[in-house]
C-alpha cells in the first residue's frame, strides 16, 4: 500500500479520520509549506496573535500550521480551525520541536525564552524576533524593525505610534494586514453548554447580560477597578439598565473580589457571580453568555474580542491606540496625566483605575446597546 506522507491527515500513528486507503483517496490534502507560529507569552498576547492565522493562510493556502505555546495558554487555541498541531514548549514536546523542520517560522514574542526557542527551531526562513548569543533580543527580518523600535522608545510607543498591536505584529511578520480578527472558536458542544448556562443564570424577564471582567493578571495589578469603584459602576448599571443582568467574570485571582461585590448585591438576583476556578476554557464559555463586556486591557478584553462581543475597554497603564475593538466597542482613557505608563508599581496619589467614572461607562453601555441592537 502506498502512503501519502505529505497529506495533512496522515500522521503515521493511526488511521486518519476518514479511515480509508491512501490510494485514490478523495480527501487527499497535500501540504505545500510547513509553517511554525511561536507565541507563548502572556495569554492575552497569544490570543491576539491568532489574528495572524488568516493572513498566513492567504499567503500560504496549502500550509500546515504548527503553533508552539505553553500549557496554560493551550485552552485559548483549542478547536481553532486554522491550526493543524499545537506543541507545548514547557513539556517534553520540546524534543519534537527541535526535530521538526519548517519552511517559515513566525516568532511573535520578544522575550529571552521565546527568542532562544526561535533560534533553535529548524526553519528555512525566520520572521519576527530571536535572540543573539549574548541574550539580546533581536529582529529577525527588516519588517520587524518598527515593532522592535516601539519596544525601545517610550515616546514612539506612548504617543507617536497609532498602529494597533494586531497591525504591528502582522506587518512584523511580513504579512499583508487586512485587519483580521482574533480567531477563538467554540465547538458545537461548547455552544450548547453556553446556551445551557445562560438559561440557568438569566434573571426573569431580563433582556440580556452585561459581563464585567472583574480583574487582571497579577503582573499589572492596575488594570482593574477597585472593589469600591466596581460596586459603584454596577450600581449605576442597575439604576440605568434595570432590565439587564450583570455577570461577574474573572479568574482564580479574582475570587475574593467577586465575592465582595456579590455580597454587596446579595439581595439582587440580577447581579450574578460566575465561577472563577473552573479553568480558562470554562471562563471563555461564561463570557460567551453575555452580550456586552466591560474590561480593562487584560486577558478578559482579548477573550471578549475573540468572541466578537461588544466591548467597553478602559485604559490606564496601557496604550489605548494599541487595541483594535473592531468597530464593536468603546475605548475609555483614564483621566490621569500619567497614562499610559506600563508600570507595575505606582507612586501616584491619584490612581488611573479610579479615574474612569461610572457615568462614562453608562454612556458607553447605552451607545453600544443602541448601536448594535443588543437585547433585542
Amino acid at each position: 500500500m502506498g502512503y501519502k506522507f505529505d497529506c495533512r491527515q496522515f500522521n503515521g500513528y493511526k488511521p486518519c479520520q476518514y479511515k480509508r486507503s491512501c490510494d485514490a483517496c478523495p480527501h487527499y490534502d497535500p501540504v505545500v509549506e510547513r509553517i511554525c507560529l511561536l507565541s507563548l507569552e502572556a495569554m492575552g498576547a497569544v490570543l491576539r496573535s491568532t489574528c495572524l492565522l488568516p493572513a498566513i493562510k492567504r499567503a500560504y493556502p496549502n500550509a500546515h500550521i504548527t503553533w508552539i505555546t505553553l500549557k496554560n495558554t493551550k485552552a485559548l487555541l483549542d478547536n481553532n480551525p486554522y491550526i493543524d498541531r499545537i506543541l507545548l514548549a514547557d513539556t517534553t514536546q520540546t524534543n519534537t520541536i527541535r526535530h521538526l523542520k519548517f519552511d517559515v517560522l513566525f516568532a511573535v514574542d520578544k522575550s529571552l525564552e521565546a527568542g532562544a526557542l526561535a533560534e533553535l527551531i529548524l526553519s528555512k526562513e525566520k520572521r519576527g524576533f530571536g535572540l543573539d548569543p549574548h541574550g539580546v533580543i533581536v529582529p529577525l527580518n527588516p519588517e520587524a524593525a518598527y515593532q522592535y523600535d516601539i519596544g525601545l522608545n517610550d515616546e514612539l510607543k506612548f504617543f507617536i505610534n497609532q498602529k494597533a498591536e494586531t497591525q504591528q505584529i502582522t506587518e512584523s511578520m511580513a504579512l499583508k494586514w487586512e485587519r483580521d480578527p482574533y480567531i477563538l472558536e467554540l465547538s458545537p458542544s461548547e455552544k450548547s453548554e453556553v446556551a445551557r448556562r445562560k438559561a440557568a443564570i438569566m434573571p426573569p424577564a431580563a433582556k440580556g447580560l452585561i459581563g464585567y471582567n472583574t480583574g487582571c493578571s497579577l503582573l499589572f495589578p492596575y488594570k482593574k477597578f477597585t472593589v469600591q469603584r466596581a460596586i459603584e459602576t454596577i450600581s449605576e448599571w442597575r439604576k440605568n439598565f434595570p432590565e439587564w443582568g450583570i455577570a461577574l467574570l474573572g479568574g482564580p485571582e479574582d475570587t475574593e473580589r467577586q465575592k465582595a461585590m456579590k455580597e454587596f448585591f446579595a439581595d439582587d438576583p440580577y447581579v450574578i457571580n460566575t465561577p472563577t476556578t473552573d479553568g480558562l476554557r470554562s471562563g471563555v464559555l461564561w463570557m460567551d453568555t453575555t452580550e456586552l463586556v466591560l474590561s480593562g486591557c487584560s486577558l478578559g478584553l482579548h477573550i471578549a474580542l475573540g468572541l466578537k462581543k461588544a466591548v467597553i475597554a478602559w485604559f490606564g497603564v496601557s496604550c489605548i491606540q494599541e487595541i483594535d475593538v473592531y468597530d464593536r466597542g468603546v475605548k475609555l482613557q483614564s483621566d490621569v496625566a500619567c497614562s499610559p505608563c506600563w508600570k507595575k508599581n505606582c507612586d501616584q496619589e491619584v490612581k488611573c483605575f479610579d479615574q474612569v467614572s461610572p457615568a462614562r461607562v453608562i454612556a458607553a453601555t447605552r451607545d453600544l446597546i443602541n448601536q448594535h441592537n443588543l437585547g433585542q
